[in-house]
């Protein structure tokens, strides 16, 4: 018998699937109809309560005044009472989260109740019951203010027992919660906070003078900043909430140090507006602490109309597009309405992704992808002569310094060749303004990536002496950007995800950090200040930062203990690292305009002689003759003091080498002393 597969066998499993389908949804419905049956028994049961309260309140009031209730009277109480029901399922009374009772309860009581009063007087009027109901107009003035009350207090006191109930279902220890600033934000972060399961505010902190001292819903403001350390002692708490919109830097970092010393977490609250919410627009929205919030500096309003007309209606190149510091230009380039943006880089992947990013967010802006190398002048030159851009943004380069240093050749070919080739393809295409992002690592550098930025940094400066350049040029130098790829910040995270240790190479090591957005921007109005005379300009990156100092704070952002559940280890100065960071050589600055940007007092340079020294060097590069082109760059870069790995690869006597911690230390002090 030859088997049917489509006989009752085979259509058994379906059969079955359906009847399973079927009954799912039988459940489905049987659970909604019983969570609506649950729901209407709980609204009849609070308009039962409210019928008892009404009833209870006239006979209180009938006692107090001494009134009895004829026939007439009882038709009035009927009236009254059927009439407040009415009002308070039409405004939504019993459709109400008793969790979030609040005002617009009080306000519904209140409507209700004195149009119900009223109803009452009219139907005495009505029915002729003038002098009959033998009540009096005080009788329901009374009957009305205590109803009032009575009945807004049982919403209150239901909403006070949930609370309760709420907070004992948590863990059995509730968080002590510190609350800094007693403003809107700070009330809305107490009342969420008591009624979250596990947390118990204790106290707030302002410095708002007016408000010191006082008490909000029971607990006290206990002073300003000033007092944390006292508040801290007193209040014992787990966690410091910081209720401020956009508090000051200082007062985040203040606080942070103050919970990082006793082990208290630091949460920062913000409002989140909810027009459709349960508490009238505004939800509490918590989260950890960023190392942004740390690093940021206080706000500065700069005036953005010198950008906004040197880029609106302009078309701009951004090299090294898809980096860190390349792709926040091509945004902030984007925002100030240029006709047409072309990005560069050596990587499909990062050209991709920037460019998608673009297109997402400015989708009528003509973004054109170019994927090239630099150190191509003919592929650079027809890339200038299709864009023929007015600035050109340069953000193109190799910049880890362990891979340079293990790659000299190459890294400083890459650098210096497709910085002097996109800018002679520059001034041969008349292009307004050139702009070359440099780094603090090109100050005395002590890594071939370093002397390779202080290399580009002369020639940018020997191109204001050819007669025939007409550009307005300028460097902008700065230190480490906040997150950029490969930077230590994503390194150590890596390592407190995975469990640690975190390896930090020295614990003295400083480095100066500042975020992505904020250098964009001033390397922006930096360009908008520049002149033919080819300017440095140095952006003022704040004070330095100890390594192993981020690497704690780090670590106890991610809810860890340094030195206890994540180990700190030091690895060692690798090759061509400083112990410390510098922003001017040997050169004074002066200020512009603006405070945060300064212009070095820079050398001037032969045109003619860095031409020769630049063949040299890509001629040495091409053969990997480190030694050599060592031999080219120091001409220029006399105190480029090599690393010992470097040494050896281009075959360099000893004295030629540095290897001193302590020499690095001395001459980053007595620069910081001479700049001051």
């Amino acid at each position: 018998m030859v088997h049917n597969p489509t006989g009752s066998s085979a259509r058994r499993p379906a059969v079955a699937g359906a009847a399973m389908k079927k009954h799912t949804e039988i459940l489905s419905f049987s659970d909604k109809d019983s969570r609506h049956l649950r729901r209407r028994m709980l609204q009849v049961l609070w308009m039962g309560v409210d019928v008892v309260i009404m009833l209870t309140v006239l006979a209180i009031v009938a006692w107090v005044m001494q009134r009895t209730f004829n026939s007439q009277a009882w038709m009035m109480i009927i009236a009254m009472i059927v009439a407040r029901l009415v009002l308070f399922v039409m405004m939504g009374m019993y459709r109400a989260v008793l969790r979030y009772s609040g005002l617009h309860t009080l306000l519904i009581t209140v409507a209700a109740v004195v149009a119900g009063s009223g109803i009452a007087l009219a139907t005495e009027v009505f029915m002729g019951y003038q002098g009959t109901a033998r009540l009096g107009r005080q009788f329901w003035v009374m009957e009305a203010l205590l109803a009032i009350g009575a009945i807004g207090g049982s919403r209150l006191a239901a909403r006070m027992l949930l609370e309760f109930l709420g907070s004992r279902s948590g863990p059995m220890r509730r968080q002590r919660v510190l609350i800094y600033g007693a403003g809107s934000l700070g009330e809305l972060a107490l009342r969420n906070l008591m009624r979250a399961p596990g947390y118990r505010p204790v106290a707030f902190l302002d410095d708002t003078p007016s408000v010191q001292h006082r008490v909000i819903h029971g607990r006290p403001v206990l002073g300003g900043l000033d007092q944390l350390d006292a508040a801290i002692k007193k209040t014992r708490p787990d966690v410091i909430v910081v209720a401020i919109s956009d508090p000051p830097p200082h007062l985040t970092k203040t606080l942070f140090r103050a919970g990082m010393d006793r082990g208290v977490h630091v949460l920062l609250a913000k409002g989140v507006g909810n027009p459709f919410g349960p508490q009238g627009g505004r939800q509490l929205g918590l989260r950890d602490l960023a190392l942004e919030d740390l690093l940021r500096r206080p706000r500065r309003d700069l005036d953005d109309r010198p950008v906004r007309e040197m880029l609106s209606g302009r078309v701009v190149l951004v090299t090294g597009a898809g980096g860190s510091i390349g792709s926040d230009i091509c945004h902030q380039v984007a925002a100030m309405g240029v006709t047409r943006l072309h990005i560069l880089d050596h990587s499909e992947f990062a050209l991709y992704q920037v460019q998608m990013d673009l297109a997402q967010a400015y989708p009528r802006l003509s973004v054109i992808p170019h994927l090239l190398s630099l150190t191509h002048f003919s592929a650079v030159n027809d890339v200038l002569a299709e864009s023929r851009p007015h600035l050109v943004l340069h953000a193109a380069a190799y910049k880890h310094v362990p891979l340079v240093e293990a790659n000299p050749c190459r890294g400083v070919r890459n650098n210096i060749l497709g910085f002097a080739n996109v800018l002679q393809a520059s001034e041969a295409h008349a292009v307004q303004s050139f702009v070359l992002i440099s780094t603090d690592k090109a100050v005395r550098p002590t890594s071939a990536m370093g002397a390779s930025k202080r290399m580009c940094e002369i020639l940018l400066r020997a191109h204001a002496c050819n007669p025939d350049h007409a550009m307005r040029c300028c460097a902008v130098r700065f230190g480490n950007v906040l997150g950029s790829s490969g930077s230590v910040v994503p390194r150590f995270l890596e390592q407190i995800e995975s469990g640690g240790p975190i390896t930090v190479t020295h614990a003295e090591m400083t480095r100066y950090f500042m975020l992505i957005p904020e250098a964009v921007g001033l390397v922006l109005q930096a360009a908008a200040r520049s002149t033919r005379a080819s300017e440095i300009f140095i952006l003022n990156m704040g004070d330095p930062v100890r390594i192993e100092d981020l690497a704690r704070q780090l670590i106890f952002m991610h809810g860890k203990r340094p030195d206890v559940d994540i180990p700190i280890v030091y690895s060692g100065l690798r090759p061509g690292e400083k112990l410390y960071e510098e922003l001017l050589i040997d050169e004074s600055a002066s200020h512009t305009d603006i405070p945060e940007i300064t212009v070095a007092a820079s050398a001037e340079y032969d045109w003619q002689e860095i031409q020769t020294v630049l063949r040299e060097v890509v001629a040495a590069c091409d053969v990997n003759d480190a030694a050599a082109m060592v031999h080219a760059m120091r001409a220029y870069i006399p105190e480029w003091r090599i690393s010992k790995e470097l040494a050896q690869r281009a075959g360099l006597p000893v004295s030629e080498k540095v290897v001193s911690l302590q020499d690095a230390r001395r001459d980053t002090r007595s620069t910081t002393a001479a700049s001051s």
